[in-house]
């Protein structure tokens, strides 16, 4: 049967939500930072899914933003999964499952991340921000929050640097299922839980030693006051998905809830913050 290639030109970070939209229809997704591709079977699409999809994207500010030609049936999803290849960040080596370490990556503590159209490989630079940032900020024993888990990279990291508990959360079902099975298959699953929902997910009590978000700048802004009341009196706050272009807006927003940048980190237009009560 023949497919239908779907081109979205959106930036990574908005893909999650495009990906559940079309996750029943596709038959697999390939990924870069500016365009999500999506397979879909000819037979389940329609000017009608083309009318939908189109709309849905003007409304986000994505104006002639689609693009489709038809191509031969393949197994779309495994091409994406193989195609996502080792990435180093400090300690870590995030890998997929059954792939080969490399030699020069034998002193890594490895992750081994099978992302499932879920956000979190180490392929974008956000992701390996935030990773940069909860290096620094764990210490053993700590209770740890990571909001958007998507492929729970940060949680499983989060164990591996000490933490006693961590609790991801994830409004995208598909990301639940896939941090669940990646926290299994790098034996933290003990201490790694994941639930379905945003941070009313999450304890108000929490008292979280680390809590991490990666995910844009205006959720973050609305979730501020959230997270402020779920972590402890000196708790590490790592925000990410952020532009270096946000990042006065986003220090204002720190600013407005008794909340100091304590370190900074940046990468290929990227700007991730790690900051602390006042």
């Amino acid at each position: 049967m023949d497919t239908v290639e779907l081109t979205l030109s959106v930036p990574i970070l908005e893909h999650d939500r495009f990906i559940g939209w079309l996750d029943d229809r596709a038959t697999g997704f390939q990924q870069t930072d500016a365009t999500l591709t999506a397979y879909v079977p000819a037979d389940d699409w329609s000017a009608a899914l083309r009318e939908r999809l189109e709309d849905r994207l003007r409304a986000d500010g994505y104006v002639d933003a689609l693009s489709l030609r038809l191509v031969a049936d393949r197994n779309w999803n495994a091409a994406w999964e193989a195609s996502v290849t080792p990435v180093r960040v400090g300690p870590f080596l995030l890998c997929r499952s059954g792939l080969d370490v490399p030699a020069e990556h034998d002193d890594a503590t490895v992750l081994r991340i099978d992302p499932e159209r879920s956000f979190g490989s180490g392929h974008h630079a956000s992701t390996r921000l935030t990773l940069r940032l909860l290096i620094d900020a764990v210490s053993p024993d700590d209770t740890v929050v990571d909001v958007g888990v998507g492929t729970g990279v940060l949680a499983i990291a989060a164990c591996h640097l000490g933490a006693r508990r961590v609790l991801g959360v994830d409004t995208e079902p598909v990301a639940v299922t896939n941090a669940r099975k990646n926290a299994a298959q790098n034996g933290v699953a003990g201490r790694v839980t994941v639930r379905e929902g945003s941070v009313e997910a999450v304890p108000a009590d929490a008292a979280a030693d680390v809590l991490a978000a990666n995910i844009t700048l205006d959720t973050i802004l609305d979730l501020l006051p959230a997270f402020r009341t779920r972590l402890g009196a000196d708790g590490d706050l790592l925000l990410a998905g952020l532009l270096t272009s946000q990042r006065t807006r986003m220090l204002e927003g720190l600013a407005a809830h008794d909340l100091v940048a304590e370190q900074e980190v940046t990468e290929d237009g990227w700007w991730a913050v790690r900051c602390r009560p006042a």
